[in-house]
């Protein structure tokens, strides 16, 4: 009975309730209660065992099984890391929810000079933040050498902010208004060099799943899916909110690489940051297909917003 509760709340995809609240919410943060609740498991059959009392100690050793299945699982996306400063070649991309552009502007502009990405991607990046960004990267603006765009309107709480190293040419650049906020769709020119050549990049931000209401981060996950779907290089990046827990992300990625649980790294939170990164959801990610693969990915932190940053360095596959 026990062993089949901690089965239901760890794992509610068998019984189909993980798209529901609060399971959705509560299955993001499966790493850390697995890892708790198979060290309370092992104390408890310990102490049952000095005991001699074997009910409690087969009970113990049940919930123990169960939670070790997604140990074991999580311990799979967390061997070895390299990190974008370790590995070379290719294009560096970053993603960060600027949380309704509070973001601290000098924080964020002192990465991005650090680590050089090629494609940025920057949810709620609006108002005053864009604009001080805009001033130090913006090419037309005598900045570090980047074009800008952006997706927003009166009705828009995303404010998608996309910085494009000029070096990669001059993109195409549309909008998909399809979903909650609007994703910004950029494909580099075929004479971009390297990797970059024909690659489609993609700054999406589905909506996070509300409590009682997942109708519409359900429908805006699942959309993730065309771009991992195309036949094509393409990179998606950006807050997803979801985590590779989470049966109905995996679903809509798995023509995607995820560059965190690939490389090493795919449990360390990125929301949210006032929490120690151990016991945080990584919700921020970097996906491939068509070609690229990720070689390197870090987090790192950012004054001002409610989420880390995400780095992955892509190359050809």
């Amino acid at each position: 009975m026990v062993a089949g509760l901690v089965g239901v709340v760890l794992f509610p995809e068998t019984l189909g309730l993980d798209e529901r609240s609060p399971f959705v919410q509560i299955v993001a943060f499966r790493p850390q209660l697995t890892t708790i609740t198979l060290v309370l498991a092992l104390l408890a059959a310990f102490g049952a065992w000095r005991r001699a009392a074997a009910g409690t100690l087969v009970v113990a050793l049940a919930v123990g099984l169960v939670s070790g299945i997604g140990a074991a699982e999580v311990a799979g996306r967390t061997v070895g890391s390299a990190t974008v400063a370790d590995t070379s070649g290719g294009l560096v991309v970053l993603a960060l929810n600027t949380y309704t552009g509070l973001a601290d502007a000098d924080d964020l502009a002192a990465l991005i000079q650090a680590r050089n990405p090629d494609l940025i991607s920057l949810p709620e990046a609006r108002g005053d933040l864009r604009r001080r960004l805009e001033s130090r990267l913006d090419e037309g603006q005598g900045g570090t050498g980047y074009r800008a765009y952006s997706a927003d309107d009166a009705d828009d709480a995303s404010g998608m902010t996309v910085f494009v190293r000029s070096s990669l040419g001059r993109p195409t650049v549309t909008q998909d208004r399809d979903g909650t906020y609007p994703a910004i769709v950029v494909d580099l020119p075929r004479s971009a060099p390297g990797v970059a050549s024909g690659l489609r990049f993609v700054a999406d931000h589905p909506r996070s799943p509300k409590p009682g209401d997942t109708y519409g981060w359900v429908r805006d996950v699942g959309r993730l899916a065309q771009w991992c779907d195309a036949d094509r290089p393409t990179i998606i990046a950006g807050d997803m909110n979801a985590t590779a827990d989470q049966a109905h992300f995996r679903a809509s990625t798995a023509n995607c690489t995820d560059a965190g649980s690939a490389t090493g790294d795919g449990v360390t939170g990125t929301w949210p940051s006032w929490l120690p990164s151990f016991l945080g959801a990584q919700i921020d990610h970097v996906l491939v297909t068509g070609g690229p693969r990720p070689t390197g990915f870090e987090i790192a932190p950012v004054g001002g917003t409610d989420h880390r940053a995400v780095l992955a360095r892509v190359t050809a596959g």
